[in-house]
């Protein structure tokens, strides 16, 4: 799910109003953004475009439904984000996010529940030259090396 920064303020406004039109996110979004209405009219019809948006026609105004939840939303991002790094690297990238986190003793628990129902990979195999062209893991443990030089 590729979504700007700024397609994201929009998307935050329709979920929290469940489904809006132009005037309603702008009134929404107007203490955080001074973006005049054909620049929220840009943003929405990308939102459309990647089909993260629905229109309805209410007389003379389009009302805009997300297809997606913000719940939905997050998970895909989420992936998105693990998509992008090498898989040796998931743990780096999820220890990241807690830590840059503000997170209640409800969320912290939530975290530690997660954590005791997931079972373990037995190997986590490096994918990132099949993400990039350029590999940046240690692909050979400390045993081979030691191995290596025997």
């Amino acid at each position: 799910m590729n979504i700007s920064d700024s397609e994201m303020v929009i998307m935050r406004a329709i979920w929290t109003l469940e489904s809006a039109s132009v005037d309603q996110i702008s009134c929404k979004i107007a203490a955080s953004n001074d973006w005049s209405v054909a620049t929220i009219k840009t943003l929405l019809g990308r939102l459309v475009k990647k089909e993260v948006l629905t229109t309805t026609k209410s007389g003379r105004k389009f009302i805009y439904t997300p297809t997606l939840s913000e719940c939905q939303a997050v998970n895909l991002m989420g992936q998105d984000l693990l998509d992008k790094v090498c898989a040796k690297k998931y743990a780096n990238v999820i220890t990241n996010l807690i830590d840059a986190a503000d997170l209640t003793q409800e969320s912290l628990q939530e975290i530690s529940d997660a954590l005791a129902k997931k079972t373990p990979a037995c190997h986590v195999s490096c994918d990132c030259l099949d993400k990039s062209s350029e590999c940046t893991c240690d692909h050979t443990s400390a045993t081979e090396k030691v191995m290596e030089t025997i």
